[in-house]
């Protein structure tokens, strides 16, 4: 049976800490915890998951990973944090170094994806923060939408010793058959040694009644642009939640790269993952 490491699972308790985006997200905004993960993939043999910060308030980006912490101490499951920071802010530094003080944070995600500034993974001061991690030897998850992409290419351009994970294949406009200039754009992306990214949350961009056929050509060009070594399963559970079940995706994805041969497979789905992000076994 195939193993997964899943990059991308959220969990978020509402009753604990407080997260703004769910003020306008009435379809998410309830609890999330490891029992419902577990129940969420059951029969599929995820042995590991990479948590992403769940867009947590800038006061409580310390106290979410001390939460997974404790999570992980009784439960296990996760194998490594993307934390939240302010990198544009210039306390930031004092907060990588809190983060950091917990093993399982391997990487800092600030995403631009719900920003209106297109221009915010050119932001100077927001480079410069990125530029600090490998002070801490932190990867980078660079979640920005299509529009956003020049400005993730040249944030990249800008961190050459800075490992970075593209969320959610660059965001494309699935549903409007977007497929250009974000097919350039990500093959711009690929063209950086130093660039990973993520299969995920792309049925979410998807029509609402999406058919495994309508992401293939997407997933096909990510594929011929970073090949099987540099792509890496994620469920983006619960959001994915919204367009699919979990088992859903995972075999719609299977059955667009049915031509892979089994070790690219296991790159796609566990090998890569687990490099990438410094999972122990």
């Amino acid at each position: 049976m195939l193993k997964i490491i899943d990059t991308h699972q959220h969990l978020w308790d509402t009753s604990n800490l407080s997260y703004p985006w769910l003020d306008d997200f009435d379809a998410l905004d309830k609890r999330y915890l490891i029992d419902d993960y577990r129940r969420a993939c059951e029969g599929i043999n995820v042995v590991r998951s990479v948590h992403v910060e769940a867009d947590v308030a800038p006061a409580h980006v310390v106290d979410e990973v001390k939460w997974l912490a404790q999570i992980v101490q009784q439960h296990g499951m996760i194998g490594a944090i993307v934390a939240s920071a302010p990198l544009e802010e210039s306390g930031v530094e004092e907060i990588l170094k809190q983060l950091t003080e917990y093993d399982l944070v391997v990487a800092i995600r600030r995403m631009a994806w719900h920003r209106p500034d297109s221009q915010f993974y050119r932001s100077p001061e927001l480079v410069k923060g990125v530029q600090l991690l490998e002070k801490f030897n932190l990867s980078f998850d660079l979640c920005a939408n299509h529009q956003q992409l020049p400005a993730a290419i040249d944030l990249v351009r800008a961190t050459p010793n800075v490992r970075h994970a593209v969320n959610h294949c660059g965001g494309p406009d699935i549903k409007g058959a977007q497929f250009q200039p974000w097919a350039d754009h990500m093959s711009e992306l690929a063209s950086f040694n130093n660039v990973h990214c993520k299969v995920s949350g792309i049925v979410t961009t998807a029509s609402e009644n999406w058919t495994k056929a309508e992401p293939k050509p997407y997933i096909d060009h990510l594929v011929a642009a970073f090949g099987y070594d540099r792509l890496m399963f994620g469920s983006d559970w619960p959001v994915c939640t919204l367009a699919a079940e979990y088992q859903q995706w995972v075999e719609a994805l299977l059955w667009s790269v049915g031509n892979a041969t089994d070790t690219d497979r296991r790159k796609l789905f566990h090998d890569n993952a687990e490099q990438f992000y410094r999972i122990k076994s």
